[in-house]
């Protein structure tokens, strides 16, 4: 006899349908997890060697660079900062100008501004419970 075959035929002390088993067979099977094991196995190995062929080409692509002489600034690289820095200096300028020319209000007009405000009374948060 198959194993399988012992395993789906009901005992004759309990009750349960063929079909119910045959299920339960299927649903709480065990297979050989060797196949999947190995498969996982060689994935993280492949990650692994990848992520250290790209951790050394970094590394020496870092050293490369600090090899190599630094480059000199052209005129034109000069130039083009201190046009920056002049429109910078005509921005603070004109931030300067437009800051000090606020129009201040009068204390009778703060009076008159807040009377026109509406007042609002919100409710007791303790009579609102109860």
């Amino acid at each position: 006899m198959n194993y399988s075959e012992e395993l789906t035929r009901a005992p004759p002390i309990t009750e349960v349908p063929q079909e119910l088993l045959e299920e339960m067979l299927w649903f709480f099977r065990v297979e050989d997890a060797t196949p999947w094991n190995s498969s996982m196995f060689v994935l993280a190995a492949l990650v692994v060697m990848i992520s250290f062929i790209l951790l050394g080409r970094n590394i020496q692509a870092n050293r490369n660079q600090k090899k190599l002489p630094p480059e000199k600034q052209t005129p034109e690289a000069l130039y083009l900062a201190e046009g920056g820095n002049k429109d910078d200096n005509n921005l603070t300028i004109l931030t300067e100008t437009l800051l000090s020319e606020k129009p201040t209000l009068a204390p009778g007009e703060m009076d008159a501004k807040c009377r026109d405000v509406p007042l609002v009374r919100l409710p007791d948060p303790q009579e609102s419970e109860s």
